[in-house]
């Protein structure tokens, strides 16, 4: 099974609800927000945070758009997530952080980023298996601050986290 999110903002986001129509309905779960959704054997405007992530902790693959928290959660659910970034250039987003992150964090190996149905349906044949579920430690919301403060990401030790470098303050 595949769950798709595309978040919980207000903003309809069809460029995703169309790359959707290429995998399998029969085996696609979506909350698709705002927008219509797509051709599938489950379609939720929104969902409960809880149900969400018990989705993502059932299913085989998810689709995310590019949010800090459905990524973490993804991870968490032992899955490498594929990202379908807002983008400011089609009103999905008011600028375009989720691509930033998405590449940031695509270059590491944490996700596969898709933006076109191709993209989407080329990830979703090569997407790793799911693991076991993760305990998220400190190291990747350290590595999420280094990717939005555009920083790089040394490791210290498989115990001791990520140090990160660059920042006056230590963020």
């Amino acid at each position: 099974m595949i769950f798709a999110t595309c978040g919980s903002s207000p903003i309809a986001f069809d460029r995703m609800m169309r790359a959707l129509e290429v995998l399998p309905a029969e085996e696609l779960i979506v909350q698709h927000g705002p927008s219509p959704a797509p051709p599938c054997a489950e379609a939720y405007p929104f969902l409960p945070f809880g149900r969400m992530v018990e989705l993502m902790e059932q299913v085989d693959i998810v689709v995310s758009h590019a949010g800090v928290g459905s990524i973490m959660c993804a991870l968490q659910a032992g899955h490498v997530p594929i990202v379908f970034p807002r983008l400011k250039r089609h009103s999905e987003t008011v600028d375009d952080h989720q691509a930033e992150l998405a590449s940031a964090l695509s270059v590491r190996g944490t996700v596969l980023v898709a933006t076109t149905q191709q993209e989407l349906f080329d990830a979703v044949q090569t997407v790793p298996p799911r693991t076991a579920q993760v305990s998220l430690t400190s190291s990747l919301p350290r590595a999420v601050r280094a990717a939005i403060w555009g920083q790089d990401i040394e490791a210290r030790g498989p115990d001791s986290g990520l140090l990160l470098s660059g920042h006056p303050d230590g963020r």
